[in-house]
């Protein structure tokens, strides 16, 4: 997975949120790091790109409520690849954000146990799909 950072450039100019949004952001990166044991900057960023094995994983076992920090994690309990690379955010220019200024706090305790819970529960096992014969032989694999 690819996912499209707002903070690996600072100077990179763009969108800054409110100091209560980058500070619950500060604190799901920290915990998000830990967990995985590699530096994430943007774990609620919605900026995400997925190969085939990402998208069968996504299709069988995805959360719902705020998924952005939890896939993180689905991708790291599955030994998949995940990495940052830095985008620009311009401000909103239309609609409204899902958590209102009254929500801040029990978003974030929700999402701090919604990961909490992710690192105990079952997961899935999802396994890559033969690709099909005619694929195979379109690339000359037989």
């Amino acid at each position: 997975m690819v996912t499209g950072s707002r903070f690996l450039q600072r100077e990179s100019g763009g969108h800054r949120s409110t100091a209560s949004r980058r500070a619950g952001i500060g604190v799901f990166a920290r915990v998000v790091s830990l967990v995985t044991r590699q530096r994430v900057t943007d774990p609620t960023s919605g900026f995400r790109m997925v190969d085939r094995l990402g998208i069968e994983l996504f299709a069988t076992d995805y959360p719902h409520d705020y998924p952005e920090v939890e896939a993180i994690l689905l991708m790291h309990a599955h030994r998949l690849h995940s990495r940052e690379i830095p985008v620009r955010m311009r401000p909103r220019t239309t609609g409204v954000s899902s958590i209102s200024s009254a929500q801040p706090i029990y978003y974030m305790v929700k999402v701090l146990l919604a990961i909490f819970v992710s690192l105990f529960r079952a997961r899935p096992e999802v396994k890559p799909r033969e690709e099909p014969q005619a694929l195979k032989l379109e690339r000359g694999v037989s």
